[in-house]
């Protein structure tokens, strides 16, 4: 059987050609994050069930997703369900591409409602439509106003003309990128 170190394998994954199904897994899996840069679920007339491109079903110790950022399912639909632990808000719908599926769906049910774990997004997530994996910045589905290094920050040296934001020159210091000019004395 699999063990969940072998799981950090899958820590650079990006896109699943295919289908996400983590069903009966009872043993100590309380998070997706072993998926942190997953970003696309492209399913396929295979898909599991024939149905879904993504099932999260029956797993006792699920806690939280902790997926980081937006996955868009290209194909094919979503179920999670009867995840007893699970305390998660987001709504899958909004990411699943609409041209693609001929009748997209996000079903969700048995899993721990939200408001008995306390689940809130965090500040910096634009969480009114989606909401969000789990708790912090990087959990985040949707920034509300930047993202770096996979986190979504209230501010950031935001280079306009490649649309994101870059690090400060190390000789800044703190996190100040911008202020007068340093002169020799």
């Amino acid at each position: 059987p699999i063990q969940l170190t072998d799981l950090s394998a899958l820590n650079s994954l990006e896109e699943i050609h295919g289908f996400l199904a983590v069903v009966d897994v009872s043993h100590n899996l309380t998070s997706l994050s072993f998926l942190p840069k997953l970003r696309s679920i492209h399913g396929s007339f295979d898909s599991y069930r024939n149905f879904y491109s993504v099932y999260i079903s029956r797993n006792t110790a699920l806690q939280s997703l902790d997926l980081n950022g937006a996955v868009q399912v290209r194909f094919g639909n979503v179920a999670v369900l009867n995840n007893s632990q699970l305390c998660t808000n987001a709504n899958w719908g909004p990411l699943i591409d609409v041209s693609y599926s001929q009748v997209p769906g996000f079903t969700a049910g048995g899993n721990r409602p939200s408001a008995s774990c306390g689940l809130q997004c965090d500040s910096n997530c634009n969480s009114s439509s989606v909401g969000c994996w789990g708790v912090g910045p990087r959990s985040c589905i949707y920034c509300s106003a930047r993202e770096y290094d996979e986190e979504c920050v209230a501010t950031c040296n935001y280079d306009a003309v490649s649309g994101v934001c870059k690090a400060c020159d190390p000789n800044c210091a703190g996190d100040r990128c911008s202020g007068p000019t340093y002169q020799i004395p």
